[in-house]
């Protein structure tokens, strides 16, 4: 073999090699949504594998050549979900002394947040969002704001989620004392189907 077929040889290796660059797609996840999104991505033919992270965490790496194909079927798919704080977490005793208007806007954001776990849970939900207003009414005043409660859910393309409003509705009105029926929209945001 000439010294000319080797070099092309060994050049035409680098190159190729050069394609199959990997690089991490995303990092520091729990190893479920891990998991989850080696197998979204797995399903639809993506290569990919995961690496330990810091404190028990993992990376999901993918081919360079793949990465906008990943993000773009992650997104989709809404992976990997929110990271959502409950009530417990927001509430963590931190020794600094907080005024009542800031626990009922942190008590208003983690049942929010709260919920969202729970709607985001749902067949055919990608994401879900919900806005809660506790207004601060004088006990003493004769006529008071009432509550309510907005809930925006982005949904798979193929999924008809006409069927579930009540059921969602029924949900945030028992989950927040006070709150009636008519004071919650929900609004449902189907994604576009897939290029083919």
């Amino acid at each position: 073999m000439g010294r000319h077929t080797l070099s092309m040889l060994l050049g035409a290796a680098l190159l190729f090699a050069g394609c199959d660059k990997e690089t991490t797609l995303h990092s520091g996840l729990p190893e479920q949504q891990a998991n989850l999104v080696m197998a979204a991505l797995l399903d639809v033919g993506i290569s990919c594998h995961k690496t330990p992270g810091e404190e028990g965490t993992w990376n999901v790496m993918v081919v360079e050549s793949r990465f906008a194909d990943a993000v773009n079927i992650l997104d989709k798919a809404g992976l990997p979900r929110r990271d959502y704080k409950g009530i417990g977490e927001v509430f963590k005793k931190t020794g600094m002394i907080s005024s009542p208007s800031e626990e009922r806007i942190r008590f208003m954001d983690a049942l929010a947040q709260d919920l969202s776990r729970t709607i985001s849970g749902i067949d055919g939900v990608v994401d879900a969002r919900v806005h809660v207003v506790l207004p601060e009414n004088d006990p003493f005043a004769r006529n008071s704001l009432p509550s309510s409660a907005a809930v925006a859910i982005r949904s798979r393309w193929d999924a008809d989620l006409t069927e579930i409003v009540p059921s969602v509705k029924g949900l945030v009105k028992n989950a927040i004392e006070g709150l009636q029926y008519e004071k919650i929209m929900v609004t449902v945001f189907r994604d576009s189907p897939p290029r083919k």
